[in-house]
């Protein structure tokens, strides 16, 4: 029996609520009739032309994407840009496409949570927390229960580390050649604050939350020196610091719909490179 897209996107909304996200976010149902049937889903952190591509080639008709394909709105379909390219493909295509971004970020177990996950921290704590427990919304979109929510996690490493040793962990855990890091001021990591994506506005929380080290992507060069010398920075980029999310979004669809095809993609959508 095929599932209609809005069985996939009820699951994934129990599971971050679309009322969790920031008013300038645009996630949710970005393409589509909720009501397509739909043969299964490709998981990416950006919805590309390579992406829509290879979910054809796979005959899956539903892509879930962390960051939203449509951020800024559209003034016309003209195929001048890879986001126009992009959405006329997926229409083309009859794709239902949905996208979960800050209200992933916010959640426990969301992009934070599988970073710290990777790291293996303990006693974890949400970084820059909000008042997330309200009732349910009209349409499924609110927020119920009284879940910790906010943006970052904070948590202690299993055991205190040499600092050399965590930015090993850092390259293991994550996939990395090279990141950049504060000079190492402290010697010793214990506690580690972490934010996946742009985390810079989080920094006066890692500030006061007693970690060593704040992991995330996307620091200005100034704010290098304003942490010194209570607090490191590591920025591991922003693509290595969010991908972790996929698997989470996959195993959350496995576990309420065993039968259901969904996978990662096989395309590294990062723009960046380093060379």
């Amino acid at each position: 029996m095929k599932r209609k897209a809005a069985d996939v996107i009820q699951i994934l909304e129990q599971w971050a609520p679309p009322g969790l996200q920031e008013s300038w976010d645009n996630s949710g149902l970005c393409i589509g009739n909720s009501q397509t049937p739909v043969t299964g889903a490709v998981v990416c952190l950006d919805c590309t032309e390579e992406v829509i591509e290879e979910a054809v080639s796979e005959g899956v008709n539903m892509v879930i994407s962390h960051h939203p394909l449509i951020f800024k709105g559209l003034k016309h379909l003209r195929d001048a840009t890879p986001v126009e390219r992009t959405v006329a493909l997926a229409v083309r295509h009859h794709m239902v496409l949905y996208c979960m971004h800050t209200n992933a970020d916010k959640v426990m177990d969301g992009v934070s949570g599988a970073m710290a996950e990777a790291l293996g921290l303990k006693n974890k704590s949400i970084l820059a927390p909000e008042e997330c427990g309200r009732q349910q919304e009209a349409g499924g979109t609110g927020i119920s229960g009284t879940a910790a929510c906010g943006l970052g996690i904070v948590g202690d490493l299993p055991e205190e580390m040499d600092t050399g040793a965590f930015f090993s962990l850092l390259k293991s855990a994550f996939g990395l050649k090279h990141f950049k890091a504060s000079d190492m001021y402290h010697r010793r990591i214990s506690r580690v604050a972490l934010c996946g994506g742009s985390g810079s506005s989080l920094i006066p929380f890692a500030l006061e939350s007693g970690a060593q080290i704040f992991v995330s992507a996307d620091f200005s060069y100034h704010a290098y020196f304003e942490t010194v010398p209570q607090l490191m920075l590591a920025d591991i980029g922003h693509y290595e610091s969010e991908a972790g999310i996929l698997e989470v979004i996959c195993n959350e669809l496995k576990k309420k719909i065993p039968t259901f095809d969904v996978r990662k993609t096989h395309i590294n959508t990062n723009p960046i490179r380093i060379y």
